[in-house]
């Protein structure tokens, strides 16, 4: 059934909750594009864009970590539609944005000309696929049909607190903008 042809209030809930789900599968597409695209740039040798492109890469996976700790996490966990089997990829989810922040954190004290940058960003790469693998599959196809989700409060919350983060990170993430640009002119 279209959203059109619902009542207002049910509409805005689906449409709240797709843009939850469109905001969270976004940001996973995004990094794993990333990590292709940091690929391609090492192949062709750019060190310089692979530094670049890995700044930034961290500064949207520690804004994404964050609304997923601060907002989704904690409704999913309120959620009494979800079962065991959620609430423990929940939990993985945390303990990997753990590991992802620590993977993160050597990255940003390196250089790409150092030996492990590459393989340390094939790791993080890795732990960012299992992870959106599992809120893609495993998260969010049981709790898309949850009632007791206020999507419109979720939505909103998750929006207003993406905004103060992407102020907080604009000069990291700034560089994706420019670079964005310099490619489509390419």
């Amino acid at each position: 059934m279209s959203h059109v042809f619902m009542p207002s209030d049910v509409r805005a809930d689906l449409m709240a909750r797709d843009e939850v789900v469109a905001l969270l599968v976004d940001d996973h597409q995004r990094a794993q594009h990333a990590f292709h695209q940091f690929a391609r740039l090492w192949e062709g040798g750019d060190m310089e864009s692979c530094e670049v492109l890995v700044r930034r890469t961290c500064a949207l996976l520690t804004l994404h970590a964050t609304l997923e700790e601060e907002l989704f996490y904690p409704a999913v966990r309120k959620c009494p539609e979800i079962g065991a089997s959620e609430r423990r990829l929940i939990n993985e989810a945390e303990i990997e944005h753990l590991v992802v922040r620590i993977l993160m954190s050597q990255l940003r004290r390196m250089h790409a000309d150092d030996a492990q940058f590459e393989p340390l960003v094939g790791v993080l790469g890795r732990y960012v696929g299992h992870h959106a693998q599992d809120v893609e599959q495993g998260i969010l196809p049981r709790l898309t049909h949850a009632a007791s989700v206020d999507w419109r409060a979720l939505s909103s919350a998750m929006r207003r607190r993406r905004a103060e983060l992407e102020r907080q990170w604009q000069d990291e993430l700034r560089v994706e903008s420019a670079e964005s640009e310099r490619q489509q002119d390419a």
